[in-house]
């Protein structure tokens, strides 16, 4: 807002000026991002949501924290729980694994906005790995000189040319 104000002569609202220069933040398509882990507890309150972090871009993954195992099987009426053993003693036992390696049973969900729906009936934990904006203390993406000449420009061109 200081450097459009400082090359254009630009006086906007706070929230207008946050809005447009988001939108050209959007279409520079410059954002550095970084991968993080989030363990969160699925809400009971019966819609079984997660609210995901402010400066979450992309889901990579979302599990539980359970393996996946034989739960249905033609043979014993409640599944075969020697598979669950099973996998967990193969998981307990993987070494020089990634540090964002998420293990657990792959969890189908929707998201909206900044909430996560999943389809199940578990109610426990789960892991999520996204991608997220690097953000400032603010709140808002951290830029660069370049980029911020660049969105200055585009909020000025945009109010001098409704």
């Amino acid at each position: 807002m200081y450097q459009a104000h400082l090359l254009y002569g630009l006086d906007l609202e706070e929230d207008e000026f946050d809005e447009i220069g988001l939108i050209a933040w959007e279409r520079i398509g410059n954002k550095r991002v970084r991968t993080y882990r989030y363990c969160a507890n699925i809400s009971c309150d019966g819609d079984r949501s997660v609210e995901l972090p402010c400066n979450c871009d992309l889901i990579e993954a979302v599990t539980y924290n359970f393996e996946d195992w034989n739960y249905t099987d033609n043979i014993k009426p409640n599944g075969d729980i020697n598979s669950a053993y099973t996998e967990g003693y193969i998981e307990s036992r993987k070494a020089f694994n990634n540090p964002l390696y998420m293990s657990g049973r792959l969890v189908k969900y929707e998201r909206v906005g900044d909430t996560l729906y999943i389809n199940s009936g578990y109610s426990g934990r789960i892991n999520i790995l996204y991608r997220g904006v690097i953000l400032d203390d603010e709140g808002l993406p951290e830029l660069t000189d370049k980029e911020v000449d660049a969105i200055a420009t585009y909020v000025a061109y945009t109010q001098k040319y409704k």
